[in-house]
């Protein structure tokens, strides 16, 4: 029942030692599906190898018939595997599928059953002896009708490999690059090898008995050509990957030969170029050039620089790059040109040349480039030198009652007015959020104030009652070269604010009027709710004692109380019916919006606070900050009393006026809670009910 080691084990276990490497080498350099059926050749290869080594050195005669059955796991179906490798490199890849595999091994696998029952039926051996060697033992069989129709299987097998080699040789040769021709040569004796070991064996010739030379011959046959093919799959694929790269590629590539005739252009040049491969082939490169639409006279070549194209229209900007190709000896072959669209790149770097240098808004130079010419121009020949300086009136007050759209559509309305009225050769420029300079060169003072005196007729005609169009403007000229830049820009400053301070209280005043207008074109509450509301006030403040100047500051807040509303959409100013949730959040902001409105004005600022609590109420439950009582400033809690009495009598576009009857039934439920008790009670017996027996 021991086993003894011969000196023939050693050659073994170094030859299965080699192919454990194999196996390794092919499992690191994998490539595909067929890698791994190699894999699976070396390693039936090897149970094969083994299980022969262990034949020869068992002792007993039942261990001997046990390691025989096992060599016929291996070889069984070892030309399986190798039909199927041979397959997968000649392009049968379908062949490894489940259902084609196991087909395939239907023979195998039933004459292996057969091995291992043989004592019950004798359908693979008839007997088996023990044959004595010099320094071993082995099985010696008579085979039986299993063994041969097995062998004529693998027979088969083989030669169908080969013929399925040949068919693709045939193949390709009908094709005109012969693609992948000398993969399928090598096939031929890798397939036809293993093919005459079986042939020759079957004949009884075996010259090596104390190796089992057929697994060794497969596994050397399998690694060599797995290494080989593997090895040189990438000159093979070299070819076509150029192809896919040139076809594929978004930059233009143009090949030339020695004398700049035109070899092939990939389909973006086609497009670039609007020329077809056919139509250039083989001609010269100007050829290439001649349709293209460009300023004719500027040089075009494909060269190393850049490429505009097209003069009508959009232009395009290709990055030209010229290389020589050269053969492995330095011979010059030919030349490749790319070309890249930087088209969108040149125009980002103009935007953003443009914008370094430009006001996005207007269009107008800005600072940057304001200074940098002012400097330029500051010389002797450019005296005299006039500078003007203006400040867009009441444009605060315009962002915070209309929003930044209109403060923004004011700006560039004056900006379009100062293009109207200077020279092309003036520089002017926005220089800060509403302040403008211009630089006027060769220019006296007296001109420039008659270009003032332009620009200034020019707003008045581009006024309106809701958006009025001012601006203050001043000047100062440099008639020598005493006066420092400092100084000039400091007189047209200081002429500016002047004339601002003149124009500032008509510019608020007028935008004041124009924010009363634009609210009762917005607002259901229309000039007569205003008359009835500054009615209502200047009653109340005079039961109340109040001054002449507390009357008229009560009377601006009965006007403006609402002025907020001017900011909120139309859809929920105007909506016939309840707001929902959401709206009302939006509605109850105008509060707050009045207040920024009145800040912006020195001559609303009185009334600010006042706008911004008129919507709190008594217990604390109004908005925005919920005051309670006394902490709620007088004026507001006045206007809360004679606004709700002037709403709750009217029509709204959600309900018809309550009678007054309705609407002092309401004031009896709010006292207390919405209103002060005592002004309401003011309100209700000496305003209302004396004013209705009037």
């Amino acid at each position: 029942m021991g086993v003894q080691i011969t000196h023939n084990s050693i050659s073994l276990i170094a030859i299965i030692s080699f192919l454990v490497l194999g196996i390794c080498y092919i499992w690191i350099y994998k490539k595909g599906y067929q890698d791994l059926v190699g894999i699976a050749v070396l390693v039936l290869s090897i149970i094969w190898i083994i299980a022969f080594m262990m034949e020869q050195n068992s002792a007993s005669y039942q261990m001997k018939i046990f390691w025989n059955k096992i060599q016929y796991t291996g070889s069984i179906f070892l030309p399986v595997s190798v039909f199927l490798l041979a397959s997968q490199y000649a392009g049968f890849k379908k062949l490894l599928r489940l259902k084609y595999a196991m087909s395939l091994s239907i023979i195998p696998i039933a004459v292996l059953f057969l091995i291992f029952t043989n004592e019950l039926h004798h359908l693979a051996w008839v007997s088996a002896k023990l044959v004595l060697f010099d320094s071993f033992s082995m099985i010696v069989k008579e085979y039986s009708t299993a063994y041969f129709i097995f062998n004529a299987y693998s027979n088969i097998l083989l030669f169908s490999g080969i013929a399925l080699v040949l068919f693709r040789i045939i193949k390709s040769y009908l094709k005109p690059s012969g693609a992948n021709r000398w993969k399928n040569f090598l096939l031929i004796p890798y397939l036809a090898i293993p093919w005459l070991v079986i042939s020759i064996k079957a004949l009884g010739f075996n010259p090596f008995p104390i190796l089992e030379e057929m697994p060794i011959v497969i596994a050397v046959c399998t690694i060599a050509i797995i290494a080989t093919l593997n090895r040189t799959k990438v000159r093979e694929i070299m070819p076509m990957a150029f192809e896919t790269v040139f076809e594929s590629m978004s930059d233009g590539l143009v090949l030339l030969d020695r004398k700049e005739n035109v070899l092939k252009i990939n389909p973006a040049s086609q497009k670039i170029f609007n020329i077809s491969v056919k139509k250039v082939d083989g001609k010269p490169v100007s050829k290439l050039l001649e349709k293209l639409d460009y300023n004719r006279n500027t040089d075009i070549s494909l060269k190393n620089g850049e490429l505009k194209v097209g003069s009508n229209g959009r232009q395009f900007c290709y990055d030209s790059k010229l290389s020589e190709v050269r053969s492995d000896r330095g011979k010059p072959l030919g030349k490749v040109v790319i070309l890249r669209d930087i088209t969108e790149m040149r125009k980002a770097e103009e935007d953003i040349r443009y914008l370094s240098f430009h006001d996005k808004l207007t269009g107008l130079h800005n600072r940057a480039y304001f200074d940098n010419e002012l400097e330029r121009l500051n010389t002797r020949r450019q005296l005299p030198l006039s500078l003007i300086v203006g400040d867009i009136n009441g444009l605060k007050m315009i962002n915070d009652s209309f929003g930044h759209r209109h403060g923004d559509k004011l700006i560039k309305t004056i900006a379009d007015i100062l293009r109207q009225c200077f020279r092309g050769d003036d520089i002017i420029s926005r220089w800060g959020g509403d302040e403008f300079s211009i630089i006027l060169p060769c220019t006296s003072y007296t001109e420039s104030v008659k270009v003032m005196d332009r620009v200034y007729r020019r707003c008045e005609e581009h006024s309106t009652n809701i958006m009025p169009v001012s601006i203050s403007m001043g000047a100062a000229t440099k008639e020598d070269t005493s006066k420092t830049l400092k100084q000039l820009m400091k007189e047209a400053e200081d002429n500016m604010y002047q004339h601002k301070l003149t124009k500032n209280q008509s510019v608020r005043s007028s935008i004041i009027n124009s924010l009363v207008m634009a609210l009762q074109e917005k607002d259901y509450e229309t000039e007569e709710h205003t008359k009835r509301m500054v009615g209502y006030a200047v009653e109340f403040g005079r039961l109340l004692n109040l001054s002449d100047s507390n009357i008229v500051e009560l009377k601006l807040l009965a006007t403006l109380h609402d002025i907020g509303k001017i900011a909120i959409p139309d859809h929920i100013i105007l909506k016939p019916e309840r707001l929902n949730k959401k709206e009302w959040e939006i509605m109850k902001k105008h509060s707050e919006i009045g207040y920024r409105i009145a800040l912006s004005s020195s001559e609303l600022a009185v009334i600010a606070k006042n706008i911004l609590h008129h919507h709190e109420k008594w217990d604390g439950t109004g908005y925005p900050y919920g005051l309670v009582k006394e902490k709620i400033p007088l004026f507001s809690r006045i206007i809360s009393v004679i606004d709700a009495y002037d709403a709750m009598t009217n029509d709204r576009p959600y309900r018809k006026a309550f009678t007054i009857k309705t609407a002092m039934d309401e004031f009896k439920k709010c006292r207390g809670s919405q209103f002060d008790p005592e002004l309401l009670d003011i309100f209700v017996n000496q305003v209302i009910t004396v004013g209705n027996r009037k």
